[in-house]
C-alpha cells in the first residue's frame, strides 16, 4: 500500500526526523520545564550518544535544534559532520506561571488557571507563557522558511510541545488533539515529503535500551 502512496509526489522526496531531546535531570519531578534551561540527567547524556551514533551516518544535511541546552547538547555532536542550526522558533513552550510546577501544584496554586487549560488546550495561554497556538505560529513560520526551501534530509531537535505541532500540522489533525500525541525523551519521528505531501513513516519511535521513561 504504501508503495501505492509514491504517485502523491510529484519531486524528489527527502526524509524530515523530529527528535525530542533525551532525559533531562529533573524528570522524576514531572514538572513543566518550558523555557528553563535544565541539563540532561545521565541517562540523558546516554541517549544524546545514542541518538547521533543512529544519525550520524544517515545522510543528513542539516540540523536544526532548539536554543534550549537539552536540545543543543544532541544538535552539537553533529558539527563536522553537517550544517547545525539553532533556531528560536524550535524552543519550547513557555508555560509562565506554570514553570517548574508540577500538574498536581498546578492545580493546587492555580485552580482557575488549570481549569481554563483543560477547557481549551490549545488556545489557552498561561500569564507569562504561551499558548499551543502561538507555537503553532512559529512552527509554520519555520516549515515555510525552511523546510519548504529545503530537497534534502534534515534532522530537527526540539521539545514536546513543539513535536507535538508538528506531528498535528504534517497530519492535518483538530489542533486539540495535540495532548493526544505522546513524545518520550530521545524519540524520532520520522517523515517524507516532496515539499507538498508528507507521509509518515514513524512516531514516537524508540532508539536505545538505556530505559528512558515518558515524559
Amino acid at each position: 500500500m504504501e508503495k501505492k502512496l509514491n504517485y502523491l509526489f510529484v519531486r524528489k522526496t527527502f526524509n524530515i526526523y523530529i527528535v525530542r531531546h533525551p532525559e533531562v535531570e529533573n524528570y522524576r519531578k514531572n514538572v513543566f520545564n518550558g523555557t528553563l534551561d535544565v541539563d540532561l540527567s545521565l541517562n540523558g547524556y546516554r541517549q544524546a550518544n545514542e541518538l547521533f551514533e543512529f544519525f550520524k551516518n544517515k545522510g543528513v544535511k542539516c540540523v536544526y535544534t532548539s536554543p534550549l541546552k537539552r536540545c543543543r547538547i544532541v544538535a552539537e555532536k553533529f558539527k563536522g559532520v553537517c550544517d547545525v542550526k539553532v533556531d528560536s522558533r524550535l524552543r519550547e513552550r513557555g508555560f509562565g506561571i506554570f514553570e517548574s510546577l508540577s500538574w498536581e501544584k498546578i492545580e493546587k496554586t492555580y485552580p482557575e488557571e488549570a481549569k481554563a487549560f483543560l477547557r481549551d488546550p490549545f488556545y489557552y495561554r498561561p500569564n507569562g507563557g504561551e499558548s499551543f497556538y502561538d507555537v503553532e505560529l512559529r512552527v509554520r513560520d519555520f516549515i515555510d522558511s525552511e523546510l519548504k526551501k529545503f530537497n534534502e534530509d534534515v534532522l530537527i531537535v526540539a521539545h514536546g510541545g513543539v513535536n507535538r505541532v508538528f506531528i498535528a500540522h504534517f497530519l492535518g489533525m483538530e489542533r486539540n488533539f495535540v495532548l493526544r500525541i505522546s513524545q518520550d525523551y530521545a524519540c524520532v519521528n520520522h517523515f517524507q515529503t516532496d515539499g507538498d505531501f508528507v507521509l509518515v513513516k514513524l512516531l514516537n519511535g524508540k532508539l536505545c535500551l538505556s530505559g528512558s521513561k515518558n515524559g
